[in-house]
């Protein structure tokens, strides 16, 4: 790799990792060679062989695309491969923990989550909830053989995944959060409620209550956390240290788009396919991203720990658009 290229390289790699990880320590141990080799392939010293590359692209989640910041129409991203079998569902949480995980390690950064749905980290602290989002997810976007002709209270998911999503939780819990919304963040949750009960899904109406009751919760917890500006744990009844805000928008958001933003180290996460997700680290993208985040929170209202009766209205409203829904569902 040409001189130019290596810089370019190195910078991408340092741009890319928490600043609290020792780079030259890192190489050295992915490709198997002394410190003192790593520092020299660092100043430029020796050249990074193609093989060396790829294993360092492949271990800090860099695609070789990212050299190309020139071609700002050429974007690579990594995606998760989710498949029509339960299973799959337990490999798509472990990649959401792992992402989690990458997350935590940059102490300043901050996550921006453009909600066209309710971000997928809430309805995990809701077990009556979140099993009936996976099994949604799973039976009918995925369309798992093994779900199809049974009801909600008949299916099983894979073993162990009430571990996992308490896990997801807590990691979630820990990384500063500005979140954007608007009056039809919650539809789709909503819709897919009510087509599971007209549909005859689900066999009980009680588990239909408690589906609406988890999501009654959710709400709550929202508007918690939005009051005090703090991330707020619901099982536990107790707000974090973690810095949270929140925005109202008038505006269609159009697609959930998620945003780590931390220094010179960004990363987008685009939603698709109703729950996957694909993330990139191109330069180009990411400042189209950071101005679209930008110029949709300026045309937004601030409600976390300000503008309190806007924040009580948008409330109010979500709050009664569940009443109406268990009405309409519910006939005494």
């Amino acid at each position: 790799m040409g001189t130019s290229y290596q810089s370019a390289f190195i910078q991408i790699l340092k741009n890319s990792v928490p600043a609290n990880l020792h780079l030259a320590e890192e190489i050295s141990r992915e490709l198997n060679i002394s410190a003192d080799s790593a520092y020299r392939r660092l100043r430029g010293e020796t050249d990074l062989t193609l093989n060396e590359t790829v294993k360092l692209c492949m271990h800090f989640n860099i695609p070789l695309e990212a050299l190309n910041a020139e071609m700002e129409d050429v974007v690579s991203f990594r995606v998760n491969n989710i498949l029509g079998n339960p299973d799959s569902f337990a490999s798509y949480l472990e990649s959401l923990a792992r992402d989690l995980a990458w997350l935590q390690r940059f102490d300043d950064g901050m996550l921006y989550y453009a909600a066209e749905d309710i971000p997928v980290f809430y309805h995990f602290f809701f077990p009556r909830l979140a099993r009936f989002k996976m099994i949604y997810w799973t039976k009918s976007i995925l369309n798992a053989p093994a779900y199809q002709g049974a009801k909600v209270e008949d299916l099983q998911l894979p073993e162990g995944w009430e571990q996992k999503i308490e896990a997801i939780t807590k990691q979630y819990q820990q990384i500063s959060t500005t979140e954007i919304w608007n009056e039809d963040t919650i539809k789709s949750t909503l819709q897919q409620i009510r087509f599971y009960w007209d549909a005859g899904f689900f066999r009980e109406e009680q588990t239909l209550l408690d589906v609406i009751g988890d999501l009654e919760q959710l709400i709550a917890m929202a508007a918690k956390q939005a009051e005090v500006g703090k991330k707020y744990n619901p099982v536990k009844g107790t707000f974090t240290d973690t810095e949270f805000s929140m925005y109202i928008s008038d505006l269609m958001i159009g697609n959930n788009h998620v945003y780590l933003e931390s220094g010179e180290r960004n990363s987008s996460y685009i939603g698709y396919g109703s729950f996957n997700y694909m993330r990139t680290g191109n330069a180009s993208f990411n400042r189209q991203i950071q101005q679209w985040l930008g110029n949709l929170i300026g045309k937004s209202t601030l409600v976390s720990k300000v503008a309190e009766k806007q924040r009580n209205q948008f409330f109010k409203q979500a709050a009664k658009r569940l009443t109406q829904l268990k009405d309409e569902l519910i006939v005494p």
